[in-house]
């Protein structure tokens, strides 16, 4: 009996499992002994298929867990390094006398009060008639030192004498903001307090 190739090739899987019936074995071993093409086919479905071992197959994450390692290498370096700069510049500014001048600026006016509480007075402001906000890292502030007397009143005018800040009472060791003040204005301090040594300290 004569059988097509389709057929063998359906047949073989049954074949190379060695569970087909004796009549189809004989079929296609008859067959193949005739067909080259079928003989190929044969002999590939009966070579084994090579998998990779599970250490080949975890070797193939190495190079992506290098990777990984590098990257997380870089990101604490860079934080390191980045904490460092910070610290480094912080650093600088509170200890290094002209940089902290320049981003921490402080003005002094210190009070010597002879006269009576309810006269008001002008203050020199580093030893200048006015006070003068020139930077911008200037927080705008006016702290009453905490050892000073007692609490201190201020006003503040512009340079046509026009008030720009009210009679303000400031509490010993607190401040109030002057963002009602321009940078780059000239203005003129003027205080009320008892007789004593005052410092007001203007940042």
């Amino acid at each position: 009996m004569k059988i097509t190739c389709d057929i063998v090739r359906d047949l073989m899987p049954l074949y190379v499992d060695d569970v087909c019936s004796d009549d189809s074995r004989k079929l296609i071993e008859d067959h193949i002994n005739h067909c080259s093409k079928c003989q190929n086919e044969l002999a590939a479905m009966k070579d084994p298929i090579e998998c990779p071992t599970l250490s080949e197959a975890g070797d193939s994450k190495t190079p992506f867990s290098k990777i990984r390692k590098k990257v997380r290498i870089k990101m604490i370096a860079a934080i390191i390094s980045t904490a460092f700069l910070v610290m480094t510049a912080m650093f600088a500014i509170q200890e290094v006398g002209v940089l902290h001048d320049f981003f921490m600026p402080m003005d002094i006016a210190f009070i010597d009060n002879n006269h009576g509480s309810d006269e008001w007075f002008q203050v020199r402001i580093n030893d200048g008639d006015y006070l003068i906000f020139s930077s911008v890292f200037y927080k705008k502030e006016v702290i009453n030192d905490i050892n000073n007397p007692c609490d201190i009143t201020i006003r503040i005018l512009d340079e046509n004498q026009t008030i720009v800040l009210k009679d303000t009472t400031i509490k010993l060791g607190e401040s109030i903001n002057l963002h009602c003040l321009k940078y780059n204005k000239n203005y003129i301090v003027q205080v009320k307090c008892k007789p004593g040594r005052y410092n007001l300290n203007f940042t």
